[in-house]
Parts: structure tokens; sequence; C-alpha cells
């Protein structure tokens, strides 16, 4: 029995679109920098006011901590706005680098109208523009012209604030007419133009090291972008194809399952076995093969969205309508697959992926091809004693160990519906002998009792033949329960493109407002090996 796993995941796509290209993954990376120097800019801002405190009310007394205050709570809320528009999806990198930009720019200058309170030209507070440029290219590396740039607002914004207010501050006059303070301010700003190369210099070493880990991690063609997915003998990578300039998903089979013929054999007959298939409804293979350096791979398209395992564990039961029009497509890609001589062998929620195709959503994509059994024209390398599949979805006679045809099939993916429906498998239960006995005697409550609510009696039936103990009793193809599902589905209410748009944006919008979201990257493809 194959165990299972943990399926690999990665956060969901960013807004509506479920898109992440790879050239937007340097954006990605620049908004994380961004909310990290926000992040780090909103515990170490406030903690200045006790240096504010100190000066006003032991070495410059008389001067208004009020208005420091102020000035720190309206960059405070700045550096929160900011730090908020991070996380949205809808911002580009670009408009967050403007934002950054000026919180920086409004925080230099509040620093430096409190450096002129504070001692003018030889206050302690210069120094604090110099903290400014050092935090923002540790935390957001970038070419050496980006960080000057970058850090010239800051190194200005006290001489110009100096020369606007010198009309308003008599001291202040008096100290840029005395040629000992110009020299104190000097070696002062001489300190701020070091921090600012010294900004430069780091911001450049730390942007070459993420070029060069970039362009190291590769394999063969394909530019290895970011790990989407790991379980089992496999990892998934988000890599982009050279040679055809498109995103894929590239499946990598470790070194040390690459030494067992039995997991090599499996990995080649997915691919061999997924690349027969050209449903729509079928995740496609674009290329499979071998490295230099020993690594077995699988192409495969990039997929935006969830499994209908993570669905159900987020949202529970779906409507009845969206079920059935996700297990028609389902039926449609098992058809191809039965045709071909395919029998997918592990069909579970798990297995089944919902991504967007242009403009329509909800699309349906079989995944896991490893453990398929080839029952024309090849040699089924998985014919041993052994039981494969996923317990909670295996068909009675698959756990007799006998040979899985199309109907066992059918009765995976009755007992997927089942799941969609109710929330949970028709058998479920940590307990292998028990979870045996049930598949192989125990009658499943109909989906309407199960949830709790009244279905229409058509589905119930429907779902309940196709997970019949006997094969003879239940529909003997995919084609065929596509066919009794499309009359069912004229029945239901319907689910319409626009019912999943507005799912899959509300779904997006409730990741980027939980804390522990990650909005940058917000990208899934789950390992098509890696069970449930």
């Amino acid at each position: 029995m194959r165990e299972s796993s943990p399926s690999p995941r990665s956060p969901l796509a960013p807004g509506p679109e479920l898109e992440l290209p790879t050239n937007r993954l340097a954006d990605a990376e620049e908004k994380r920098s961004v909310r990290r120097a926000m992040a780090v800019g909103a515990w170490v801002w406030p903690l200045f006011f006790l240096c504010d405190l100190y000066l006003t009310y032991v070495v410059y007394p008389g001067t208004s901590i009020a208005r420091c205050l102020v000035f720190r709570l309206v960059a405070e809320a700045g550096i929160m706005i900011v730090f908020l528009m991070s996380r949205e999806a809808t911002i580009t990198s670009r408009q967050l680098k403007l934002a950054n930009a000026l919180i920086c720019t409004l925080c230099s200058v509040l620093i430096s109208i409190m450096a002129v309170d504070f001692g003018g030209l030889a206050s302690p507070y210069i120094h604090g523009l110099s903290l400014v440029i050092l935090i923002e290219a540790l935390a957001v590396p970038a070419p050496w012209r980006d960080s000057l740039w970058f850090a010239a607002p800051s190194a200005l914004s006290f001489p110009v604030v100096a020369l606007i207010e010198r009309q308003m501050h008599p001291a202040l006059a008096a100290q840029m007419a005395d040629p000992q303070m110009i020299a104190v301010f000097g070696s002062h700003y001489a300190i701020l133009l070091s921090a600012a190369i010294i900004a430069a210099v780091s911001g450049q070493i730390g942007h070459n090291a993420r070029v060069q880990l970039r362009k190291a991690r590769r394999l063969g063609r394909y530019r290895l972008e970011a790990r989407i997915g790991e379980g089992g003998m496999n990892e998934v990578w988000l890599a982009w194809d050279d040679s055809l300039k498109r995103n894929v998903a590239l499946k990598i089979l470790r070194a040390a399952a690459d030494a067992s013929p039995g997991v090599l054999a499996r990995f080649e007959r997915e691919a061999l076995a997924t690349s027969r298939l050209s449903s729509p409804n079928t995740v496609r293979v674009f290329d499979f093969g071998a490295s230099d350096d020993g690594f077995s791979y699988i192409a495969m398209e990039y997929l935006a969205g969830a499994d209908l395992q993570q669905l159900i564990r987020e949202r529970g039961p779906m409507e009845p309508a969206r079920a059935v029009a996700l297990v028609i497509q389902a039926c449609r890609s098992l058809a191809e697959a039965h045709g071909a001589g395919i029998i997918h062998r592990d069909i579970k929620p798990a297995n089944l992926f919902a991504t967007r195709t242009g403009d329509d959503y909800d699309v349906l994509k079989v995944l896991d091809f490893g453990i398929a059994r080839l029952v024309a024209g090849a040699v089924d390398a998985t014919a041993t004693q052994s039981v494969r599949g996923t317990p909670a979805y295996m068909a009675p006679e698959c756990w007799s160990g006998a040979d899985a045809d199309a109907r066992s099939d059918v009765y995976a993916l009755g007992a997927t519906l089942y799941a969609l429906l109710v929330g949970r498998p028709p058998f479920a239960g940590s307990d292998p002998a028990l979870l045996v006995r049930a598949h192989l005697l125990d009658a499943p409550a109909a989906p309407s009792e199960a949830r709790g609510e009244p279905l229409l009696a058509a589905l119930d039936a429907l779902v309940l033949r196709c997970l019949a103990k006997s094969p003879e009793d239940r529909f003997a193809t995919a084609r065929a329960m596509e066919t009794a599902l499309t009359v069912v589905a004229k029945e239901l209410t319907p689910w319409t493109n626009d019912d999943a748009r507005t799912f899959w944006t509300e779904r997006a919008r409730e990741k980027m407002d939980r804390p522990s979201a990650v909005p940058s990257s917000n990208v899934a493809f789950r390992d098509p090996g890696g069970g449930e």
C-alpha cells in the first residue's frame, strides 16, 4: 500500500488572476524585501521616541515633545500603510518601490526637522539619516546606482531643511555662520555620506548574490525559480524553459530515489502515461528525461489554483452544482485515459486540481499518473502483490488484490464526489483494518444524509451507484458516468463561470488578509506524485 503523505503546498495565486509569471518572480522578491524593510522600521522608528524624551527633558529643555510625538505617529502610520500595501496582491512592485521611497523620504525629513530642534548642525539626529539609508540597503538589495539614487533624498534632507528653517531659527542661522560649527557638521555629514557609500556597496553585493543564486539553479534548459512542492521522492519547482520561453512545473526525482529501479520506473511511467494524453482536463507533460548529472525530471504545465482536497479543508462541502461540474471534467480526462489503456488508480480530491484557463475558472486538471496501470501495449511496472492507492478512495476489488480497471477509477471518482458533497470520504478513519472492512462490507450513507440536508435524489443515487461493492453494479466507463452526471446537472441550479470567478477572487482576498499569508508568491502547484 502506498503511504499517504502530506500534500506539498504553496500559497495560492494573488488576486483573481491566479497567475504569477516567472518574469514577475523578481518583482515578488522585491515586494518581500520592502515588506521586510517596513517590518524593521515599524519597530525601530517608535523606539527612538526614547531618545526624543531624553533630549527634550535633559539636553534641550524647552523643546516640544508633542511635536516629536506627532512626527513619530505620522511616520509610523506611513510605515504601516506601506507594509500593508506590500501584502496586497494587486499592488505592483513599481508602485510599492515608489511608496517605499516616499516613506523613507518622509522619515528623513522628519528626522531632519527634529535635528534642527535638537542641536542644529551639531545634532546627533543627523546619524538617524544614516540608519534609514543602511536599513533600506540591507533589507532591499539593489544595484549600487539604484542604492545611491535611493539614498540621495535622505542624504540631502538635512541640508535642505536647514536652509529652509534658518530664517525661523536664529540659533541655526548663527551656527551656519560659525566656521567651527560648520566643521562639526562636516564631520557628521562625512559619516552620513560614508553610510550612503556602504549602503551602495552592500546593496550591490546582496543583489549580485541573488542573481548568482538564480543562475546557479538550473537543470538543463530549465532555470529553477522557486520550490513549490515537495513530497515522497519528488520535488516540484517553478522553472523557466529557456528554449520555449514559458513557465513549467518541473518535477524532479531526488538522487536517492533515482537509485531505486522501482521508483525510477514509476517516475518514467508517469511521464509516459501522461504524455500520451491530450485532454484539456489532464495535466500536460511537455518534456521528460534526465540531466547530464543524473537527475530525472518531468516538465509539466504550470498550474495556479488549488486541489479539491485543499478547497474542502478550507470551505467544507461544495455546492452540488459545482461539485458535479468539476467531476464531469474529471470524467472527461479519465475517459481519454481509459481509452488509451491507462487506469489512474489514485483518484482522490488531492489529485484533482482546479485552475484557470483564459477567462474560464474552475477548470479541472487530473494529476498524478505515478501509479497508473498500463493495461494495453505496455508492461505494468506496478504489477506486484502490493496494494497501491489512497485507502479512503480505493475500490473493494483493489483491496483484495484484483486488477484495477476503469470501474475502479469510477469507484474512486464516486468517493471523491461524495467527499465534495459531504466534506469527507464515504469511509474515514485511521485504522486500516476498519477501513478495509468498510469498503468491502459496509454500505455508505447517502450523501444527503451525511451532509445533513436534502440533495437531489438522482444525485444521491448516482453517487451510491459509483460506490457499489461489485464493479458490475457501477458505471462501466467514465464516459457513462459523465453522461449520467450531465443529466443530473440539468436539474441543479447552475454553477456559472461568474460564480467561480467570484469564489476565487474572494478566496484570494481572504488569503491576503490573513497574517500568515505570503502575498508575494501566492502560487500553487501540488506535486502530482506527493500523495494526499
